[in-house]
Parts: structure tokens; sequence; C-alpha cells
């Protein structure tokens, strides 16, 4: 695991931006899948800047997302309209292919199967991940076996704070359910890339890097994965003692 530490969130941000940015480049169809909300804002920023200044060449590559909240597509929180705000209708060009998932779907098994043939006909060269503040990655909450694949995801009330906070909704408000890649999912992209920044995810980043691998943090399990980039801020990284 490759750690790299930064002053601030922006620097961070650019880490995150370059890091996609050699990927695309270095392959020939690049297929990324990307986690949503505040870790990832900055680098968003910048890579619209990037392909809208035509550094990055976004029509050869095929996005797709890591999860989705149980809501319907146009409520203000979904991934689907954070992936359209923040970047798709942000840029001059798009992706050559784009898979969402959409949890405002009847039948939740459907979708999972749809999104699962997806999956294993496109390997992905990377895996983008948020640490969430209870150590979880996507919707896989301590607990979750390590085994899990795309699945129907409870989230801890850790998780709905979080999308309280980001998104300025009410407890009633908030989504409670998401569909979310499993840990064995995510685990066969050939890199995986995690950022983490501020204070409140310093335990969550220790326990993850320096603590035993354990269901009980989620974010263990990429300590057996041979390429992951860990990117954290020097707000997050207070508490590490080994790194």
């Amino acid at each position: 695991m490759k750690i790299i530490r930064t002053k601030t969130y922006d620097e961070m941000s650019q880490k995150a931006y370059e890091l996609v940015k050699d990927v695309i480049a270095s392959k020939e169809n690049p297929v990324i899948n990307t986690t949503t909300g505040a870790s990832y804002d900055g680098m968003f920023e910048k890579l619209v800047e990037g392909i809208n200044n035509d550094e990055v060449d976004i029509e050869k590559v095929f996005m797709m997302n890591l999860d989705e909240f149980i809501a319907p597509r146009e409520q203000s929180f979904t991934v689907y309209n954070y992936m359209h705000q923040k970047f798709y209708d942000q840029i001059k060009k798009q992706p050559k292919e784009i898979a969402l998932l959409d949890g405002s779907l009847a039948s939740f098994d459907e979708e999972i199967a749809r999104y699962n043939k997806i999956l294993q006909a496109n390997k992905r060269d990377l895996q983008i991940l948020g640490l969430g503040v209870n150590a979880h990655l996507g919707a896989n909450e301590p607990g979750t076996p390590f085994d899990a694949r795309l699945f129907l995801a409870d989230s801890d009330d850790s998780t709905i704070n979080s999308t309280m906070l980001y998104y300025k909704v009410s407890r009633e408000e908030a989504p409670e359910q998401m569909l979310t890649l499993g840990l064995a999912d995510m685990m066969e992209a050939e890199q995986i890339l995690v950022t983490a920044s501020g204070t409140r995810k310093a335990e969550a980043v220790k326990a993850t890097l320096e603590g035993p691998i354990t269901v009980d943090c989620p974010a263990s399990i990429l300590q057996n994965h041979p390429n992951v980039v860990f990117i954290i801020d020097e707000e997050a990284g207070s508490l590490l003692t080994k790194y």
C-alpha cells in the first residue's frame, strides 16, 4: 500500500486528480469505478477543468459508480444527481460509456443482476473509494463479510448522519439503504484509490492502516490488495504512528 500524506484537502485533491489522469492516459480503454461525496468534490472539480482544457481524454473512458441510495433519482442526495451536477453536466465531452446504479426501481434483484453483468464484462482499472468515519467502504458497514458482492445494504447511523451533514437534509429525509458493490467486488480492481481528510476520519484512517484486518473495520481489507494508493491530509493522518 502506498501512503501519500498531504498538508491540505486541496493538495490531496490534486494528488487524486493526477492519479486518475495518469490511469486514463496509460490505458487504451480505461474503466473507472468511482464513489462520490465530500472527499472527492475537489478531485472532480480538477477533473472537470482537465477535461475542458483538453488535458484528459474522457471520451475513451468507461465510467461507472460504486453505489446508489434507495430513493427516486431526482432526490438531491442521489449518486445520479451528484455525478451529473458535479461532473457530467460540467464537461464539454462525455465518457465513452456511463453506468449508474438505479435505486428507484421496484425490483432490486433485477438491478443487481443488471449491474453485475456490467461489472463482470468490464475489468476495472481503477476503483475510487471514500473512507467512512466508521471505516466503511461504499455501504459496506462494520460487520459486512469480506466476501460480500453487490447487495442492498442498510446504512449505520454514522453514515446517515454524514449524509445529513453533506446534503443538508433532515433525519426523516435521509436515505437509510443503498445498493453497493461488495468488498469482494472492490478488491477485484487492478488499482484502488482511497482519500480521507479532516479529523473526523482520523480514527478510521488509523484503524484501516495500522489495525488488524477485521470485518469490524471494513477498509482494513485493503491491506490485502497489492495496489492501493491512500491519500490523506494532515488532519486525517494525525493519529498514525507508523506512517
